[in-house]
């Protein structure tokens, strides 16, 4: 089970990446720059963007409340219960499960990816006895799209809004700095716009050791497949906005605007990003030489024509629920 997800999705009044501010009364939205195609020839353009290891974190997450239904929920770090995605810390020689009482040794990666879920499908690295596994989830930064940034030139992605922190004293009143209680104001930049974003998920190496992938798979059929889904499912909440942070404060106006995907038993090409304007053309090419070439290779598509064959889905749902439904069907969850 290969896949890989290239879309766009509009984004409104976001503030999902932060930089900067720490200590301050103003906190900036993360930036990054960009090089887009112009009619004089190229220029380099700062964009806001959503880092990628800020996705990564909120697809770990899903994994993470996914993972715990099923019945191999201990599976996991203990660290893994509060979100924290650092797993081994720079001096441990052990870690400790979900459980709370199995200390698993860091000593072995297949020993590591056999108890603990999370290390198998989003990587770990053990600085103290030197054993490191790449994530199986890779993920790019979410920028805005090429063309949006050429067509919107000279308009401002970025705008600030004036927020305030209250503290109250014992009556319930706002009172003076001097009596330790006040108001503070404080600003905090949003942004807008059509953002492309790509998605790697070789989850055919669930539960395969990459130190001896010839190996195979050295955990059970049921809890691989448990893995391999957990990790599916987790694309669902975080492409509806369940991503990046204050969250609670200003939820994302986020719409998926089109994607397309691919999926494979066996280890295929990654699609061309959603930034670039002709990415579901240039991604059609790959994937058509890549069938040429002897990939069996499945495709979908939403709100977009790709290439021929191409199953056309009506939502992030519907796609995760036609890759989960081969899964249940495969007798191994996929190669491996």
């Amino acid at each position: 089970m290969y896949v890989r997800i290239s879309g766009r999705v509009r984004l409104n009044a976001h503030s999902l990446n932060a930089q900067g501010g720490g200590g301050s009364n103003y906190i900036e939205v993360t930036k990054t720059k960009v090089t887009v195609k112009t009619d004089n020839g190229w220029a380099v353009v700062e964009v806001p963007a959503i880092t990628g290891n800020m996705v990564k974190h909120w697809h770990f997450v899903g994994f993470v409340d996914y993972f715990r239904r099923t019945p191999f929920r201990d599976n996991l770090t203990e660290r893994a219960l509060r979100y924290n995605g650092t797993r081994f810390g720079q001096g441990e020689t052990e870690a400790l499960k979900a459980d709370g009482k199995t200390k698993i040794k860091l000593n072995d990666e297949s020993e590591i990816i056999k108890h603990l879920a999370d290390a198998d499908v989003h990587g770990f690295l053990a600085p103290r006895t030197g054993y490191r596994r790449v994530s199986l989830v890779k993920t790019s930064f979410i920028v805005p799209t090429e063309d949006f940034v050429k067509a919107v030139e000279g308009e401002r992605l970025i705008n600030a809004v004036k927020h305030n922190r209250v503290d109250v004293n014992e009556k319930g009143a706002i009172g003076s700095s001097e009596e330790g209680t006040a108001q503070m104001l404080f600003s905090r930049e949003y942004a807008t716009g059509l953002y492309g974003f790509s998605v790697v998920l070789d989850l055919g190496l669930v539960g395969v050791p990459q130190s001896n992938t010839a190996g195979g798979s050295i955990i059970p059929d049921n809890e691989r497949k448990e893995r391999i889904k957990s990790a599916l499912l987790a694309l669902i909440p975080m492409l509806s906005g369940y991503i990046g942070a204050n969250l609670a404060r200003s939820f994302p106006l986020m719409k998926v605007e089109e994607f397309i995907a691919v999926a494979s038993e066996e280890p295929i090409p990654a699609l061309v990003h959603g930034f670039y304007d002709d990415y579901v053309k240039a991604s059609g090419a790959i994937v058509e030489n890549a069938r040429k070439l002897g990939f069996d290779i499945r495709a979908f598509a939403y709100n977009t024509r790709f290439v021929e064959g191409a199953e056309k889905v009506s939502s992030v749902e519907e796609l995760i629920g036609r890759l989960v439904d081969v899964l249940d069907k495969s007798s191994n969850g996929g190669s491996g």
